[in-house]
């Protein structure tokens, strides 16, 4: 949900957990449980994170323990639960196959007798209080949905620092079209106004979030996997976010999501944390991306580039998500044009092989 918090104070709740003893309902009863969110023979999208064909313990994709917690909590009240996501690239059947299965999605659906989401089908959809966007293509499984309950993960982002609960609901635009926005809004700024917009069209009415084992260094798809032990939950995006950067030691406005969500009044004054608080979770060694500029790190950082390494297998991933054209298979190896390249980063996302680094050059 977003809202401007006219003197309201947003509850996000914060719970030690690990994946073998998870427990929503205690995560959930300040919220006032999940039957506040969800009546019984709603359709309710669980909206988990699945940038690309990961395992688990990547920490690139919602864990699936979470999302069968999730689950079953929706099945308890007479929800009937669907997961889903857009991947990158293109949104097709196999595509989605392959990264449900990976992920380790398809044994927990057809364990519990719930649906993953195959409906490629997308809507133009109008969005008249756009900063950046005035329509966008939305995908038809997120427009469906009674209920929408996000399942973001903690993670580091290269362009956008972190990827978050106010970052979940770019999943909702299909496949090689998140890489056409990525060439459209080139600076962080306009790219995180076009994230906020989209989370205004589309709005989780609940975000719980995957933070037991979270990731630092150069996310979403390389970074490293570090145990963070937290399980979070909010009715609010902007006021879960605040909440994770406190715990992580970040500054705020230094993330562009968070930044833009500040000008446009989305900030509380206040948070209630009725279970633990940012300083009971303090972690104080996590490790930024190393695109992460000025208001984050205090040192001006030299622009860095994607270079792909040895480690390439000429997949051809990264010239399939490239939105400029930049990147070309040739002779058995990624080649960039680096005069056409707009560091937007979306290659090193996608790499099955973490092949490409971020250098400068």
């Amino acid at each position: 949900m977003v809202s401007k918090h006219h003197g309201t104070k947003p509850i996000v709740t914060i719970q030690r957990s690990d994946y073998s003893s998870l427990d929503i309902p205690g995560l959930m009863s300040p919220l006032g449980g999940i039957k506040r969110f969800v009546n019984s023979g709603e359709r309710v999208l669980l909206k988990v994170n699945l940038l690309s064909a990961s395992t688990p313990a990547s920490a690139v994709v919602t864990h699936p323990a979470v999302v069968r917690a999730v689950a079953q909590e929706v099945l308890k009240i007479g929800g009937i639960p669907i997961i889903g996501d857009s991947p990158s690239h293109e949104f097709t059947k196999n595509r989605l196959e392959k990264v449900y299965d990976r992920a380790g999605l398809k044994p927990l659906a057809s364990k519990l007798g719930i649906e993953l989401n195959y409906d490629t089908r997308i809507k133009k959809v109008q969005i008249p209080d756009g900063k950046k966007l005035k329509k966008a293509a939305i995908c038809n499984y997120v427009l469906e949905a009674d209920k929408i309950i996000a399942l973001p993960k903690v993670k580091t982002h290269t362009l956008m620092i972190m990827t978050l609960a106010t970052k979940i609901m770019y999943g909702a635009v299909p496949g090689l079209t998140k890489a056409r926005y990525h060439s459209k809004f080139m600076r962080r700024d306009s790219f995180a106004e076009m994230l906020l917009d989209l989370l205004t069209v589309v709005p989780p009415h609940l975000f719980i979030m995957d933070g037991v084992v979270a990731m630092e260094g150069d996310g979403p798809a390389s970074g490293t996997p570090f145990d963070l032990g937290l399980m979070m939950a909010a009715e609010d995006a902007v006021a879960l976010d605040l909440a994770i950067c406190k715990i992580l030691g970040i500054e705020p406005v230094g993330v562009p999501t968070m930044k833009r969500a500040k000008l446009r009044g989305w900030w509380p004054d206040k948070i209630q944390y009725p279970l633990l608080t940012p300083a009971d979770a303090r972690y104080d060694k996590f490790i930024l991306p190393s695109t992460a500029g000025y208001q984050l790190t205090g040192k001006k950082q030299p622009r860095k580039s994607p270079v792909p390494t040895d480690k390439c297998t000429a997949c051809g991933d990264c010239q399939k998500i490239c939105p400029r054209g930049a990147i070309k298979v040739r002779d058995g190896r990624a080649k960039v044009n680096y005069t056409i390249c707009i560091r937007c980063y979306c290659c090193h996302e996608v790499c099955p092989e973490s092949a490409i680094k971020l250098k400068v050059l």
